[in-house]
Order: structure tokens, then sequence, then C-alpha cells
């Protein structure tokens, strides 16, 4: 009886054991497609998350630039997509987000030395918008963090819009001369 007993109590922690591993695996995979579902996140493995998990910035020392995209998802056809989510609502995206994701585009690309063909923004109903990360955009961006770096370098850089609500969240609000009060 003690022979049995031996054989059988560790043949049941291990398969206990397994079980355990297989429901904890089954719950992970369900967090990761609710998270992505959840968050508009498109098909594609997901290789890096600012969202739900701490995540290193994408430096470039040659533009002076970094950045955290929300998530970096590898597609079917294995190429890097920055994707960025907004909890504001919009019909058509934003200059500014675009230039940001245009910006994660670029990191991408420094840092893992790939093209970049689009990156995507997803807004709080969800709507992906695929931005193409053509040389217009690249250019685009380009000139814009060039404009931004002359603005810095003379002193403060005048107010781009007349929203007080906009003006009370940045974090320049305390130290700009031309905010709205």
């Amino acid at each position: 009886m003690d022979t049995f007993l031996n054989e059988i109590i560790p043949a049941m922690l291990l398969l206990a054991l397994a079980l355990s591993f297989f429901y904890f695996s089954r719950m992970a995979k369900s967090s990761a497609r609710s998270v992505r579902r959840v968050n508009g996140i498109p098909a594609g493995e997901v290789i890096y998350s600012d969202l739900d998990r701490p995540a290193h910035a994408l430096h470039s020392r040659s533009l002076g630039l970094s950045g955290k995209p929300d998530y970096l998802v590898r597609d079917k056809k294995g190429r890097l997509i920055p994707v960025e989510i907004k909890s504001s609502r919009a019909i058509q995206p934003y200059r500014g987000h675009i230039m940001q994701l245009a910006a994660y585009c670029l990191l991408v690309e420094e840092n893992y030395n790939v093209a970049v063909p689009y990156g995507i923004l997803v807004y709080a109903d969800k709507v992906q918008h695929k931005i193409e990360f053509d040389p217009h955009l690249r250019s685009d961006l380009l000139s814009t963090l060039e404009e931004m770096r002359y603005a810095l370098k003379s002193g403060s850089p005048e107010r781009g819009h007349s929203q007080r609500k906009r003006c009370r969240s940045c974090s320049f609000y305390r130290s700009c001369s031309s905010r709205l009060d």
C-alpha cells in the first residue's frame, strides 16, 4: 500500500501542477484578447506595450527625440506597426496625433532597423485610422521637428489655439506668457 501511495501522490501533484499551468495560461490568453478588444489593437503579435506594462522609451540621438508608443504590433507580413490609443473621439485624426504617430514610426525604424509602412491611431470609439508613413509624412515630421527646435531656441513658442481647456491641461501652463486664463 505504501508503494502505491508513494507513486500516486507525486503523480497527482504533477497532474495538479500541470492543470494549474494550463488554467493560468488560458487566463493569460483570455486577458490578452480582452486587452486587445478593449483597446482596439489590430491583429498581430504585440511585441511592445506601454499601457499594460512598463516599457522602455525608444530614442533617436540624431533627432534628439524619444517616445513610447502604446503598442508595437508585428503584422501578418512580419512588419512592425506602432499603435497609439487615444481617449478622445475624432471623425478624422488630429494633425498632432498624426505627427506623434509619425514620430513613433521614425523611432521604430531607428531602434529596430526596419522600414515602417504605416501606423495606427485608435480613438475612443475603437475606430482604427491607418496612417501611411510615406515620404511626405516623413518630410512633414522632420520639418515640424525643426520648427519646434527653432521655437524652443528663440524663447517661448506662440500659442497655437484659442481654447482655455487646452491651456489648463498644458504642462507649461504656469510658465506660459500667452496662456488663456
